[in-house]
């Protein structure tokens, strides 16, 4: 039996008809229509009653605007037509281009499962008109599976050689800074799985001892656009992996420009003797860099008075200062930048000084967990010998800079165990005096200024948006990883990949046209845009009116300016009744 059931969404009042049933002797809902608003569903009856049409018998509410327009992305980079001619046109079934197009938008807009793939998301949107040869069949898990198995690793870095330099020639995209970075993803694997690829490590998120995936990535400076991404083992360290991909690196940009002068951004955690050689290696062409130094690796930078630094230029450096210089490091000689952030001295000295606060709570609590020990007043399990408690000190300690300003002392005579503590001021001073607030860069880009590399550097906010954005829960999810084998896998990532980039291009698209609006935000406002099928009965006959529901501004200057009306049904068709 259907009901009328209302909804307020952002202050309106919406309408939909709902049908209701019993699921495992429970009352669920099983279809839910949307009507609109009250004055819509007065409008639209009064209507169809002046042109001597009944009220409708059932309405059908499709996804439009974010479907269409990333549809509309990949069919003007020609992505289909790149991916059959690279892995080949299959002589039954869905051909692979359609299946990891889909896929890829899918994973953009409402990531769902591969077995209700169909249901509860395809056959609700409109793409159905786009893929005619998609149906039951096709759009199983075992077809898909079918799909992927395809697909190799050899075969998806030529399909993405062809798609990024595509994107940066259409697009006139800057390549000048490119960022480079990885992470890692969680997996459904069971630990005795034979994967090559899945490992058990400590996830970025998650935790340890977990079956994780890693995955490097580098992007655009224009709107975060992936131009590599690769899955790899994470029992490979992130220096010892770069090392390993500096080739594929440079292969991708040579596809990508003729005369490549690129200038590659990542974080410390990157730097070794083989990164550099390989980088700087001038065949087929050298990458310049922007890197970081660690602490131990430059100490004798950080003692620079700060009388020596001259003031960076420009509203987005806040009064940060920096000191220029050269240093040796790996054997050659390179610029150096040292910079004084009060903004990040700032954020430092808070993160201090409640880590200092932990660090005295915990040092109390174990003093006097000793004394209750000594006492007989604390069971067994609490080991009270010196080197039981010098562990836990170094764990107390563990945290970053504790161990550098906390002095402490364990004595133990007559079999009595003491610990003393205290907070170093002298220490301290000298860490805030020379090294909160300061991060030396060192890079090859020696005729640049001192602004230029700097704000090179702290944009590698670029590739954390990235990697931010792939494990969002709601859209462009690389999560839900439960593929079995490496090769499918590595097939999933390279198609959560592609929805990156096809709405990276979308948001550039939506920038050019006058809206600067995050992905999600872009997303929202396109997903407010959906088609209305009406159906009437006649004579026996089915009628169907076609509508699209009132949309954002946003959405509405994007749909018309690249005219993504013909992805909806438009046309009014007349069934007989079987």
């Amino acid at each position: 039996m259907a009901s009328l059931v209302s909804k307020i969404i952002n202050g309106n009042k919406y309408f939909y008809a709902v049908e209701s049933a019993r699921v495992d002797g429970k009352p669920r809902i099983v279809k839910q229509t949307y009507l609109g608003t009250l004055e819509k569903i007065v409008e639209a009856n009064q209507r169809v009653k002046a042109d001597g049409i009944d009220t409708p018998s059932n309405s059908e509410v499709l996804e439009f605007g974010a479907v269409s327009a990333l549809m509309d992305v990949s069919e003007r980079l020609g992505i289909r037509g790149i991916i059959d001619e690279v892995v080949g046109k299959r002589n039954q079934g869905l051909p692979v281009g359609d299946s990891l197009v889909i896929a890829a938008i899918n994973r953009a807009v409402a990531p769902v499962s591969r077995k209700f793939f169909r249901e509860k998301w395809f056959e609700k949107t409109v793409l159905p008109g786009c893929f005619p040869l998609a149906n039951a069949q096709n759009l199983s898990s075992q077809a898909f599976w079918n799909s992927m198995s395809l697909v190799t690793s050899d075969h998806i870095r030529l399909i993405e050689d062809e798609i990024a330099s595509r994107i940066i020639k259409y697009y006139n995209i800057s390549t000048e800074c490119l960022y480079f970075g990885n992470t890692n993803f969680i997996t459904y694997f069971d630990s005795d799985n034979p994967s090559k690829i899945v490992k058990t490590g400590k996830s970025k998120e998650h935790g340890a001892d977990l079956r994780i995936v890693g995955l490097s990535l580098m992007v655009s400076e224009d709107f975060n656009i992936p131009l590599f991404y690769e899955t790899y083992p994470i029992n490979m360290k992130d220096v010892e992996y770069l090392t390993e991909i500096i080739d594929r690196l440079k292969a991708r940009c040579s596809k990508l420009l003729f005369n490549p002068d690129l200038t590659l951004v990542f974080d410390k955690g990157n730097n070794s003797s083989s990164n550099f050689e390989k980088l700087l290696e001038i065949d087929p062409f050298a990458f310049h860099f922007i890197g970081g130094l660690k602490l131990n690796q430059c100490k004798q930078l950080h003692n620079i008075p700060i009388n020596k630094y001259v003031v960076l230029q420009g509203e987005q450096f806040r009064d940060s200062k920096a000191y220029r210089t050269t240093i040796e490091k790996y054997g050659q000689i390179f610029t150096a930048v040292i910079t004084d952030n009060p903004e990040l001295y700032k954020s430092q000295m808070r993160s201090i000084a409640i880590l200092i606060s932990k660090c005295n709570s915990e040092f109390d609590d174990l003093i006097t967990k000793i004394g209750l020990k000594q006492q007989g007043k604390i069971c067994e399990c609490f080991k009270c010998s010196v080197d039981s408690i010098n562990s836990k000190v170094t764990t107390i300690l563990s945290r970053e800079h504790m161990k550098e300003i906390f002095d402490y002392i364990i004595s133990e005579e007559h079999n009595h165990i003491s610990l003393t503590y205290k907070l170093n001021y002298d220490k301290l001073k000298y860490l805030q005096n020379s090294i909160l607030g300061k991060t030396v860069l060192f890079t090859s880009r020696n005729n640049w200024t001192n602004e230029k590399i700097v704000s090179a550097y702290r944009s590698q906010h670029h590739v954390a948006a990235t990697f931010k954005q792939m494990k969002d829960d709601k859209y462009v999810s690389l999560y839900q990883l439960r593929h079995y084998t490496d090769n499918k896998i590595i097939v999933h990532n390279f198609y959560c990949g592609l929805a990156l980039t096809l709405l990276s291009v979308l948001n550039l698209e939506f920038f050019r046209v006058g809206h600067c609006l995050s992905m999600d935000s872009m997303l929202a406002n396109l997903s407010e845009s959906r088609q209305v099928i009406n159906y009437y009965v006649k004579n026996k006959k089915i009628i169907k009116t076609y509508s699209l529901t009132k949309m954002p501004h946003v959405a509405k200057n994007y749909i018309d300016e690249y005219k993504l009306y013909k992805y909806s049904c438009n046309k009014r068709n007349v069934d007989k009744i079987k």
